[in-house]
């Protein structure tokens, strides 16, 4: 069996993103610490690495991780919900976030994220992922779009899909991915994916499709941050959701494992 650790959106430098246990360095030698709320995804992420993850890949004897885009929060949209608008120090903090990790994968590949987080071209991806050591693609770059073989499942990875703020339309888009790529495979002859995997949404979708060769899915990763007030803007209601995935694959079978961490409820103000 051979497993792949997929997370994404972390959103470093957020103040609704991952933090470093010691805080954000910026100018100065000035260290900007966790809030409240990023303590809590701290202790999520650490249990993430060190309760779920060793759990799944129990036996593996290849474990690869896959950061799905948006190491980082860039600066965009005016925003002012960041600890620094320096994108050396945002950089600087999610390779400190890649370091905490406490378990090793065999191998690191690292996905494109939007622009709007990661910059035009997504320079800092290609700066991250130097930095981390991530497996270039075949021109020396970070991966528009990654293709890996897995024992013989193919798992197409990319980081962008439509969002919806309506549950009722959350299996659209990733339906639309799996009819493109089967259409594109039957059009030239090509293997469809066994998996899509895309990110963006920050909220966790499975939406499986049976084939005359078995079955394949596509599967939305949740994300490493909290609710923005870009969110609060278009959806009042649903909260993101916290986590990662492992993908296990044994003789060309792929099996999904999402982890969801739960997000304490609203507590009304008695009046």
């Amino acid at each position: 069996m051979k497993a792949i650790v997929v997370t994404s959106d972390w959103h470093v430098a957020s103040t609704m993103g991952l933090c470093p246990e010691a805080g954000i360095q910026v100018e100065d030698s000035t260290h900007i610490p966790p809030n409240i709320f990023q303590e809590t995804l701290y202790k999520f992420w650490m249990h993430f690495w060190t309760e779920f993850v060793p759990a799944q890949i129990a036996g593996a004897e290849r474990v690869v991780h896959v950061i799905n885009g948006d190491m980082i929060e860039g600066v965009h949209h005016r925003q002012v919900g960041i600890a620094t608008n320096n994108l050396a120090w945002q950089e600087a903090a999610a390779i400190g976030m890649y370091e905490s990790i406490p378990l090793k994968a065999d191998e690191t590949f690292m996905v494109a994220g939007s622009e709007a987080h990661s910059g035009p071209g997504s320079q800092s991806d290609q700066r991250i992922g130097a930095a981390i050591k991530a497996t270039p693609s075949e021109i020396g770059s970070f991966h528009w779009q990654l293709w890996l073989d897995v024992d013989g499942a193919i798992i197409q990875f990319a980081h962008n899909i439509g969002v919806t703020s309506s549950a009722a339309y959350e299996t659209s888009a990733p339906m639309r991915e799996m009819v493109a790529g089967l259409v594109e495979a039957a059009q030239w002859g090509n293997r469809v994916p066994t998996v899509f995997v895309r990110s963006h949404r920050h909220r966790f979708t499975l939406v499986p499709l049976a084939t005359e060769h078995g079955r394949i899915s596509t599967v939305i990763t949740p994300g490493w941050q909290l609710r923005t007030p870009y969110v609060e803007r278009i959806d009042r209601m649903r909260m993101p959701q916290i986590g990662g995935v492992v993908l296990k694959v044994e003789s060309g079978e792929c099996q999904i494992q999402e982890k969801i961490y739960r997000l304490p409820s609203p507590q009304p103000i008695a009046v």
